[in-house]
């Protein structure tokens, strides 16, 4: 029984987070309104299913409502013996948590630029890493971290390209809405999404 309530909550909070998102976004252009799967020629006497994809709106939000939202979801990726937060600032997305060294936990503090792609997804770029006054490589950074926090299944960390893919355009909510990152502009506060459903045919 707990564990169904735990699911329950689990994915309460997912729900909430990209029904949040949806209201309030304008992770991280335009995205082509449409994707089609590929088809078999016409001329086959076969059963075709094929996949579309449409634009059904446009949603916005400001970094500060963006970071309430982050901090509700990640709520459920702390543990009681290692928690880490993400936060929007004025030009930058920061990471913060600790990098353990020699039995000690030192403050880690990784900032990345954000980059919309063609997917709809979010890429986030390493801009600069501090660890009190330890000069840490990049990549061996990301690989603590995807080692050591729970991240969620949406979130691809790239350790040799010093990046990582938040493929928000793969979170499937009910009624088969997803989005993609259309707008990220930190400096004017813009940051847009668009909605998109999926139908399948």
């Amino acid at each position: 029984m707990k564990q169904e309530t735990d699911g329950k909550l689990r994915n309460y909070w997912k729900y909430g987070f990209l029904i949040l998102l949806a209201l309030n976004l304008s992770f991280i252009g335009v995205i082509a309104s449409r994707v089609l799967q590929d088809r078999e020629p016409e001329k086959r006497a076969v059963s075709i299913q094929t996949t579309d994809d449409f634009k059904i709106g446009q949603i916005s939000t400001t970094k500060d409502q963006l970071n309430k939202t982050l901090t509700a979801y990640l709520k459920d990726y702390q543990t009681s013996d290692l928690t880490y937060n993400i936060y929007i600032r004025s030009q930058s997305i920061l990471f913060e948590g600790t990098y353990k060294i020699l039995g000690y936990d030192v403050p880690l503090y990784v900032y990345f630029e954000p980059y919309k792609l063609s997917s709809g997804a979010i890429q986030l770029k390493i801009t600069s890493i501090s660890a009190g006054t330890l000069p840490l490589p990049e990549k061996d950074v990301l690989k603590y971290i995807n080692n050591t926090y729970d991240i969620p299944e949406f979130v691809e960390i790239l350790p040799d390209e010093a990046t990582i893919n938040v493929n928000i355009q793969s979170m499937i909510i009910d009624n088969k809405i997803y989005l993609k990152a259309a707008a990220l502009d930190l400096i004017n506060d813009t940051i847009n999404f668009d909605i998109y459903k999926k139908i399948i045919k």
